[in-house]
């Protein structure tokens, strides 16, 4: 008989992936919780197994296709009945993930037609995912590209230089190599320091400066196109609704790191010697944020259109920047770990968003999230909420300012922190009161590390 193979639902909000390549052919046997796809979602890169032992009879989807939830596949023969009968009847059912509200909710697996949104297909070898979309997007023949990876592996630069080598052999050069530039002359005198001035009279000039002439480059090289797919079609899908279901403000607070700054730098090497990683200033805002959401409980919460949803649990989303975009894994029970244990768990979970190997429940089920700018050294910024959350913490650089200290003007280590809220629940009162109370916390390390646990 047949054994379906759907795609699962794939953590919160998730509703469709692209196939990033098959691991089996038609006609492969395959053996139980053998891989068969790897799908990529804005989230995740997910392996499905073989739910059933036999020889894999048909695929419905190829790699490149945008598959969503539910869809039907691929067929395994099990061996066990009439595979052609089989493959004739509706696919089983698949719990569809709810979409938050605001959302627009895709068609079930049952009303889908049977053919999936395509783009072209990535041949086989041995790629990474990053070098198979650009082998989509410059519409490449795998099998003409030479890899210089380890292990035969093909990298960017492997792919890059098949671009420009077909750029060479379709007749295009690139304009010759501009000179350096000539030394400017001071155009500040001719600038007149007050409006009304007389315009000084033109000179011969000391330098002349002679205005380059550039061959344009060619067409094929003016512009780089590519597809709007995969990780960043989806964060693009998911910052529009959010910005479209909540009502986002955004309150800013000047926050005095001195103290912190001070006993992070008396603990940091000895803290490296003992546990085997860095500790960062996360673990400490993360404990101070969990302290202040317990009394803010509408900050630590979800809005549908009839119900207010109150968390009695923290689990706190930190914003990790990767190459195939921003993702954000999930601190599950922060408020219940010290500030050992989320340093330690920050740090996993840090490894795991940059080698691409999260899992589902990894970006679930958060309740609050926090990304940190300020590692870039922005000093302010305005963050969107992560649906079907109510807030986000945004974090910037510590940066030296003066700062009244018992009337005196002294130098401080100083962060604007800010928050993001929507509107339509939390009032600016409480958000103002929140980023204060975490303010209070972090300015004080006595206070903060009272809370342990």
């Amino acid at each position: 008989m047949a054994v379906d193979v759907l795609v699962p639902q794939m953590g919160e909000s998730v509703l469709e992936g692209t196939i990033l390549e098959w691991k089996v052919k038609v006609g492969d046997p395959v053996k139980l919780n053998q891989p068969l796809v790897e799908l990529m979602t804005d989230k995740v890169n997910v392996e499905i197994p073989a739910e059933a032992e036999g020889v894999l009879a048909h695929l419905f989807a190829k790699a490149g296709d945008v598959v969503p939830v539910g869809t039907r596949i691929a067929v395994i023969d099990d061996g066990k009945g009439d595979i052609e009968t089989a493959m004739a009847e509706p696919a089983a059912a698949v719990e569809e993930p709810k979409a938050p509200p605001g959302a627009k909710v895709k068609a079930s697996a049952a009303e889908r037609p049977a053919e999936v949104k395509a783009t072209a297909p990535v041949g086989g070898g041995k790629t990474s995912p990053k070098v198979k979309m650009l082998i989509r997007q410059y519409s490449l023949d795998p099998a003409a590209i030479t890899p210089t990876g380890k292990d035969g592996l093909v990298t960017v630069a492997d792919v890059m230089r098949s671009v420009e080598s077909r750029a060479v052999k379709a007749g295009f050069t690139l304009g010759p190599i501009p000179p350096p530039p000539m030394p400017m002359p001071s155009i500040s005198a001719a600038v007149p320091e007050e409006r009304g001035e007389a315009e000084p009279k033109t000179r011969q000039p000391r330098v002349k400066v002679e205005i380059p002439t550039f061959e344009p480059l060619p067409e094929l090289l003016r512009e780089r196109r590519m597809p709007l797919a995969g990780v960043r079609k989806l964060i693009a899908e998911h910052m529009v609704r959010s910005i479209h279901t909540a009502t986002h403000v955004t309150t800013f607070e000047d926050i005095d790191m001195t103290e912190l700054v001070k006993y992070r730098r008396s603990i940091k090497q000895s803290f490296i010697d003992t546990y085997g990683v860095n500790i960062t200033y996360m673990p400490f805002i993360i404990k101070a944020a969990c302290t202040a959401l317990k009394e803010f409980p509408t900050i630590n919460a979800s809005l549908t259109e009839s119900e207010i949803i109150l968390k009695n649990y923290y689990n706190i989303g930190v914003a990790v920047a990767r190459e195939e975009g921003l993702i954000v894994p999930v601190i599950r029970d922060a408020d219940k770990k010290t500030i050992v244990e989320l340093a330690v768990e920050l740090h996993q979970l840090g490894e795991k968003a940059r080698t691409n190997t999260l899992t589902p429940d990894d970006v679930s089920a958060g309740t609050f999230s926090i990304t940190n700018a300020g590692m870039f050294g922005a000093t302010a910024s305005t963050p969107i909420i992560n649906q079907p959350q109510v807030a986000i913490l945004g974090v910037h650089a510590i940066v030296k300012k003066p700062w009244v200290v018992d009337g005196q003007i002294v130098i401080r280590d100083i962060s604007s922190f800010g928050m993001s809220f929507d509107h339509r629940l939390i009032d600016g009162h409480t958000a103002v009161q929140f980023l204060h109370r975490v303010h209070g916390y972090l300015a004080d390390t006595n206070k903060l590390l009272l809370q342990l646990r």
